[in-house]
């Protein structure tokens, strides 16, 4: 078949693919940045959502009025916890002015077993308006309390002396009163001393003995009652010693007593027993002595202090009833911590020992009869519950 070979053929070619259009070259891919910016600001939210809640925390917790000072520090706006810090720093061991009159010594308040109560103290003051100006709280160690006013009336006590009277430190009477509100007590970091007018030792002599002894002095004695310890005449101990002030004593000091030993009643000087067998004791307020008898037998004899004109010892017979080695004592304005080898003859009068004076010989206490430590332990070893106790004038 013979094709027209003016006839345009047509032939099969396959369509060749299409290739994609270049992209413009000023376009650019977002998303990194979309993705990273996003991420950055979410960091950048926590961080600040981080702040506002310290910052919120930090301004709700419970703050101090401002203007509120205590003991002249102003802790106003602050929190209670910095607050605490702030006083613990600065009132760390503050001093008092002990008081007698126009006499003052400065004491720290360790030195008086007194320390701020803290908690007391910033209670008070987030409780208390703008401006006020606070004093601190305290709490009190009574044994330490007890020390503190016993090397304090080293300095504070005057020793009698023929002729004038001296002046001691009432502890158990300071005591009570830290005690009862040791805060109000402190007021304006004052503490007025309770005092005690002591009467100026005798001078008689009691008995003398042969021989001599060396006597050596101890803290709180004096030229009188060492004298009266021994039965000697005050003179002659100043003439045997060439001491040219009596009132100049010292601790260890030796003195030459004109006298074999420390004074001992004899049986003819003692008062009679209150029972001919058995145990008991004789109290004399007149001599500031106590007896010792068995069988009616004097045994021995010690100094005592009784009770002061305003607190005297009872007079009368009586009998122990209980006995404590040691005991809290208190009455209607003194107070004192583990007394030790405490024997009670009638209600709250009481056969003791004493380490807050040393002044045997002379009243001194609340009625109660004080003796030095060791005495009192002999005597509450030795005694029993129901042994007789007369008291005499």
């Amino acid at each position: 078949m013979r094709t027209n070979l003016n006839q345009e053929t047509q032939v099969y070619r396959p369509t060749p693919p299409k290739r994609p259009k270049p992209a413009p070259k000023n376009q650019r891919n977002w998303l990194p940045w979309i993705i990273g910016g996003g991420t950055l600001f979410i960091g950048f939210s926590m961080v600040f959502g981080v702040i506002a809640l310290v910052a919120i925390l930090y301004f709700s917790q419970p703050r101090i009025a401002s203007g509120v000072s205590v003991a002249g520090l102003s802790i106003g706006g602050k929190s209670a916890e910095d607050a605490a810090e702030y006083l613990a720093q600065n009132l760390a061991n503050p001093s008092i002015t002990a008081v007698d009159g126009d006499r003052r010594w400065l004491v720290t308040l360790a030195e008086l077993g007194i320390s701020i109560d803290v908690d007391s103290t910033l209670q008070t003051a987030e409780d208390s308006p703008a401006d006020s100006i606070l004093q601190p709280r305290y709490i009190v160690d009574l044994g330490q309390a007890q020390n503190g006013l016993i090397n304090l009336s080293e300095l504070v006590n005057i020793e009698p002396k023929p002729g004038q009277m001296g002046r001691a430190i009432d502890i158990p009477v300071v005591l009570d009163r830290l005690r009862v509100n040791v805060t109000s007590e402190l007021a304006d970091n004052i503490i007025e001393l309770a005092m005690i007018d002591v009467e100026p030792p005798e001078t008689d002599t009691v008995n003398a003995l042969e021989g001599t002894t060396t006597h050596i002095v101890e803290k709180g004695q004096e030229l009188g009652l060492i004298a009266r310890e021994y039965g000697v005449d005050i003179d002659e101990i100043i003439s045997l010693n060439n001491i040219s002030d009596p009132d100049l004593l010292y601790i260890g000091q030796e003195l030459i007593i004109p006298a074999g030993g420390v004074y001992t009643p004899t049986a003819a000087e003692a008062p009679p027993a209150p029972t001919a067998s058995g145990k008991s004791i004789v109290v004399s307020n007149d001599k500031q002595r106590i007896y010792a008898y068995e069988n009616g037998q004097l045994i021995r004899s010690h100094l005592v202090s009784t009770g002061l004109p305003a607190t005297p010892t009872v007079l009368g017979d009586y009998k122990i009833y209980v006995k404590y080695l040691a005991d809290d004592m208190s009455g209607p304005d003194y107070f004192l911590p583990q007394v030790p080898y405490t024997m009670y003859f009638y209600q709250g009068y009481g056969i003791h020992g004493t380490y807050w004076h040393n002044s045997f010989g002379r009243p001194m206490s609340h009625g109660c009869v004080n003796l030095p430590i060791s005495e009192a332990q002999w005597f509450f070893e030795w005694a029993e519950v129901g042994t007789p106790v007369r008291v005499i004038a």
